[in-house]
């Protein structure tokens, strides 16, 4: 091989290596772009949740805007409690990205990402950059609106005499880690509407205050003034439109003495019943404790009725009670003909909520109530906290007994 050949050969393989490290720089480039797509796809998400996360039908996933009611200062706030905040409920990344306590706030060139507050994240690691956008507009997120209407069991709508007999209210977070509430009062025709509210799900209240009777459900809020619950709340006696009497009386009771199940830890009284007893809420004077996450029954005595000639038509156990971190379920219970019997499992929130389950029929004789099975009832509840550290309590136990 001449000399002349070989510099040829050496030429062709130069070129040859040139094109091949060009080809190759264009494909981690590319790839550098498509992961750093998908990081600010995945913050956006953790910013207004993910759209596609359903459970029982409806969106589950609201992401920090759904849970403290604001869009994050920063990045930071989105792994990080920005200040004490009790609504605040991350960390809101996934783990793919918390496993480097910093890796989520740098793009694939190792540059930080750009983001304040706004409706944008910006990347400009590549020289060119690379913008994604959250929300067109603040508004689809912390302005929106929520409209219903208020019947009775007959579907008599409230009219000018009784509408203002009605008191609806919707817990909202404020957007500073806290809570408000929104009060309203229907309109003639039972029609009431909410606005400016944040995504999420929130607690709505619907009292027939004469009666007490109360109406409790979660409300779910989409972006943009999506319709996403039913716009029906119906009492279940005749409020509106019956004359009183049987089917729209109630009474009361309150734990008077220790019940058949104790497990449960006091704070603020010499006994666990003295601590839920009160007919006025003092929520963190006096409670009752669980502190781990496994759940324990506590059911109490309690005082006894008098007696009347109308037929019970339900029995409703209520439980005051709350979080102290993240998690924390009830489940209210009645204790009757020597078996505990639990309604449904509810999560807890950070700040002291009302918590029913209701009994038309004895379950323990599959048939309608005696006043007689009712002087011997006890009530209470299961309740879990997270750990030992941040225990679930509860401050205030009722019974109310329609008839």
């Amino acid at each position: 091989m001449s000399l002349i050949e070989l510099t040829v050969i050496l030429v062709i393989i130069s070129i040859l290596v040139a094109v091949a490290m060009k080809s190759m720089t264009s494909s981690v480039e590319d790839t550098r772009r498509l992961k750093t797509d998908r990081e600010m796809e995945a913050l956006a998400k953790a910013i207004v949740g993910d759209a596609t996360e359903m459970e029982g039908g409806r969106r589950s996933n609201f992401g920090y805007v759904g849970d403290v009611g604001s869009f994050p200062p920063n990045l930071s706030a989105l792994v990080t409690n920005p200040g004490g905040y009790t609504t605040w409920n991350g960390p809101y990344i996934e783990s793919g990205f918390s496993e480097d306590t910093n890796g989520y706030k740098f793009d694939e060139w190792g540059q930080a990402y750009s983001y304040s507050g706004g409706l944008t994240i910006t990347s400009s690691g590549h020289g060119t950059p690379m913008v994604k956008k959250i929300a067109d507009a603040s508004s689809d997120y912390l302005l929106n609106s929520f409209a219903g209407v208020v019947r009775d069991a007959s579907d008599s709508l409230p009219g000018n005499i009784k509408k203002d007999s009605v008191a609806i209210s919707v817990t909202i977070p404020n957007g500073t880690g806290g809570t408000i509430s929104k009060n309203f009062k229907p309109n003639a025709a039972g029609s009431f509407q909410f606005d400016s509210l944040p995504v999420g799900f929130h607690p709505l209240t619907i009292v027939y205050v004469p009666q007490n009777d109360t109406l409790t459900r979660s409300i779910t809020i989409l972006p943009r003034n999506k319709i996403s619950d039913p716009a029906l709340d119906k009492f279940s006696v005749n409020c509106f439109s019956g004359s009183g009497g049987c089917g729209s009386s109630i009474v009361t009771l309150r734990p008077n003495g220790s019940g058949s199940i104790t497990n449960l830890t006091h704070s603020g009284c010499s006994a666990n019943w003295q601590c839920v007893s009160e007919s006025a809420a003092d929520d963190d004077a006096t409670y009752v404790l669980r502190a781990d996450n496994s759940y324990a029954p506590e059911t109490y005595a309690l005082a006894n009725p008098a007696s009347s000639a109308c037929a019970i038509t339900r029995v409703t156990v209520w439980c005051r009670a709350r979080r102290t971190q993240s998690q924390g379920n009830i489940m209210p219970a009645i204790f009757v003909g020597g078996s505990e019997y639990d309604g449904s499992d509810q999560a807890l929130t950070s700040s002291y909520r009302n918590y029913s389950a209701q009994w038309a029929t004895n379950p323990s004789t599959g048939a309608a109530w005696t006043w007689s099975q009712i002087n011997g009832l006890e009530a209470g509840m299961r309740l879990r906290g997270q750990n030992g550290s941040f225990p679930a309590r509860c401050t205030q136990v009722w019974v109310e007994v329609r008839y």
